[in-house]
């Protein structure tokens, strides 16, 4: 616990370990909420698109003038756009799903790495207290020392 007056605490490495694993963590959940990102922004660009589409084949539709391959390849766009989007939101769902699993691991690790800084905390008052119980008891073993040689000087006088 303690070097020549000196705080030492013995569970160092254990703490130093649980931090470390709780920032392996963190960077963990950085990555999973930058894919959760991308995803979430190539979801937009997919509505954005089937929704481009859905207008233009309205518009078509609205003048009378269909073309028949033309409908088709609209068609068989938005079609394709929709699988996708469903394909985003699935992965976007996983991710998610990662991601609360991953955010659980992370309150757990930093709940071990409290514990274990409250309890280094501890142990560091319980040195403070006991390292000041032996100064004052040192003081006083000198004071008393001073008394018995001042009392014993004052004797022979």
């Amino acid at each position: 616990m303690s070097g020549k007056g000196r705080f030492r605490y013995a569970l160092e490495p254990v703490l130093l370990k649980r931090q470390w694993d709780l920032d392996a963590l963190l960077l963990d959940l950085g990555h999973v909420n930058s894919v959760l990102s991308k995803l979430k922004g190539e979801l937009k660009e997919l509505i954005d698109a089937a929704r481009d589409a859905s207008e233009n084949w309205k518009q078509q539709s609205a003048s009378g003038l269909i073309d028949v391959s033309r409908f088709s390849l609209l068609t068989q766009y938005m079609q394709d756009l929709a699988v996708q989007c469903a394909a985003r939101e699935k992965e976007i769902a996983a991710k998610e799903h990662e991601r609360g699993a991953l955010i659980d691991r992370v309150i757990a690790a930093q709940r071990g790495v409290d514990a274990v800084e409250t309890h280094r905390d501890e142990m560091k008052a319980k040195f403070i207290k006991l390292r000041l119980n032996e100064d004052f008891k040192s003081a006083d073993d000198h004071w008393s020392t001073l008394e018995a040689r001042m009392e014993n000087h004052d004797s022979r006088s």
